[in-house]
Parts: structure tokens; sequence; C-alpha cells
């Protein structure tokens, strides 16, 4: 079976330097965990300061609540089938929500805890929140909830997820600058309420130095950062911290491809292009306690649900043995880590 690798001193190091970051510039850090979902990864962020989590469901909080975390924001628009959800995890830690509809409101009019709530803003992404030219809409969501005394407006939140769909360097700084413009806006027109402003796609988070007006840092790829990252110039290769690695369950010399115990439900189906093709991993060189990326490239040229084909691999194909393993770099490092389910470290430990 495929294994999911974690260099823990990559990982450890990413964490620092976006914590570094985040401290140089006067920002609380508060990492999203739907990238690694493990309570020993976001452990580790403890020694950089971390008391505070991102997640992206009900359950992933109740996760992080039994881990004893105490602060924690579902970044998700709530809807009142979580209700159940809310009300036991707000029991257990400090919970805040994200609303982006006076609609969701009325359903949190009699819950038995204080909770916290965030406005979702769109400031061009448009997957959800409300728009940054719609502050009207803003002021009636913040007027209903501060009249729940079940409720307490925290601040406004926004996922720049655009960057990810960045052309260049040059478009990535356009949108970050108008994200920054467009928050700092609101936190000056919402100023009697004493908004926060949480902010955090990868993307931006790692490679840009400017903040003004930002209060809390709330990135997660960073952890463990993958290709499409790297595409994005948000990190090396060599700051890539997982890796999956894949038994050789074919060897075609003939047609130089070979053939993996890896596809679709162990990748997921996330793609990028390398030239004019779609790729769906990078082979790198596993060693006892490392892995190294080696000159040459080779991916991953197709995937369905078990298998994984690579291509004209040349003398690979007549070097590898059936059983063999093959470790590749994920597109995606998210997606795959969600369908793995756990990580082996690189001293075995699981």
């Amino acid at each position: 079976m495929p294994t999911l690798l974690l260099d823990k001193e990559k990982c450890l190091r990413n964490i620092e330097k976006i914590a570094r970051k985040a401290g140089e510039k006067g920002l609380d850090l508060r990492p999203h965990c739907k990238t690694h979902q493990s309570a020993e990864v976001a452990g580790w962020t403890r020694d950089f300061g971390v008391s505070a989590l991102t997640v992206s469901s009900f359950p992933m909080a109740h996760y992080f609540a039994r881990a004893g975390w105490k602060d924690i924001l579902v970044a998700f628009p709530f809807q009142p089938g979580e209700m159940e959800n809310l009300i036991g995890i707000s029991g257990m830690c400090d919970l805040s929500i994200l609303v982006d509809s006076p609609a969701a409101l009325p359903f949190l009019n009699h819950i038995p805890h204080l909770v916290g709530v965030y406005v979702d803003v769109d400031a061009g992404y448009g997957r959800t929140g409300i728009r940054t030219e719609n502050p009207e809409l803003m002021e009636q969501i913040i007027v209903k909830i501060r009249g729940n005394p079940h409720l307490e407006f925290r601040g406004f939140y926004c996922h720049a997820g655009d960057s990810y769909k960045a052309g260049d360097r040059g478009e990535a700084d356009r949108i970050h600058q108008k994200a920054l413009g467009d928050l700092g806006g609101l936190k000056q027109l919402f100023g009697q309420y004493g908004p926060r402003i949480l902010y955090g796609d990868t993307p931006s988070c790692s490679v840009q130095e400017e903040f003004g007006g930002i209060d809390e840092l709330t990135p997660g790829n960073f952890f463990f950062y993958d290709l499409m990252q790297h595409a994005l110039g948000s990190c090396s290769l060599e700051e890539i911290a997982v890796a999956l690695e894949c038994p050789v369950a074919g060897r075609y010399p003939a047609d130089e491809r070979i053939m993996i115990h890896g596809g679709g439900i162990h990748f997921s189906r996330e793609s990028m292009l390398h030239g004019e093709k779609q790729v769906y991993g990078r082979l790198v060189s596993r060693e006892e306690a490392a892995w190294t990326i080696p000159e040459e490239e080779r991916f991953i040229d197709s995937l369905s649900q078990e298998h994984g084909i690579m291509l004209k691999c040349g003398k690979l194909a007549r070097e590898v043995n059936i059983g063999d393993l093959l470790s590749f770099l994920p597109i995606h490092s998210c997606m795959t880590a969600n369908l793995m389910g756990e990580y082996q470290l690189l001293d075995g430990k699981r």
C-alpha cells in the first residue's frame, strides 16, 4: 500500500519561517489545520507561540478541541445543519464561526454558549463571502450579531484564494495589495466595533512582506507545501515536507513504462501543467532518512483509481523491480493528506 512520508524537520522549518514572519510583522499566527488534520503536527506549532487554530469543518474543530486546543475558528460559512455540532463544541472551547448571510443568524438565537463571529469577506476570489463593495450588507450582519447576546462580533476573515491562479508575481502582488486595501478600508469603516482582520492564503503569506492592517495570518498549506505551491513561487522543491511512497506494481521495459500502486484515491485527481502535459506527482530519490530532488525530472503521467502510470521512463523501467518503492511529491498536499489519513515519519513512526 502507498505510505505518506512526512519529513518532520522540513515541516518544523516551514512552521518556523511563517511564525518568524508573523512575529516580525507584529501579527498573530492562527494556522489552518485542513492541510495536516493532525493533533501531533498542530502540537509542533506551540513551540512557536501558536495558541489558536483555524479549521475547515465542525468535526475537525471537535477533534482539535478534544486534543486540548481552546481557541478554534471554523473557517467555513455556518449553516443550520451544523447546529448540534456548534452547541457541543462551543462548550469545549472558545469557538468562532464565519457568516456571510443574515439568513444564517436567526438559527443562533438560543445557543447556550457564547460564540464568536467573523464576517466572511470576498476581496476578489469569488468562492464565499460578501464582496468588499457591499459594506451595507456587512453592516446588517454586524448589527444582528451585536443584537444577539449569545454572539460576539470579532472581525473580518478573508482568504485571497485567487492568488493560487496568479499568472506571475506581478499579478500575485496585485491580488495581495487589493485584499490589503479592501480589508484596511473595512477596518477603518467599522472601527467603532474594534474588528480584527484575519487573512491567509499560503502564496501571499509565504512571499509577501507587507501586511498593513492585518491582525492574524491563517495559512495552512505552508506546513507541507507541494508542487502547486512550488509552481507559484511559494517554496523551493526542497521545502516540500511530504512525499507519497508507492510500490512498483508493473514494469514494461519495451514501452519504457512503469505502473505504481498509487492512484486517485491516494494522490487525489489534482494535476498541473508541466510544459504541455498534465502531471500528477514528481519522482524524488528516496534515501534512508530523507529524499532528494534528482536533476532528471520524472512525473506520474496518468492516474486511475488505484493505478499511477509513468511514461517514457527509459532505463528506469529496466532497473526497477516489482515491489520496489518509488516516492513522489504531490500536486496538492492537503488533498493527499486527507485521503491517506496518516503519516509515517522518516524514522518509521506513524
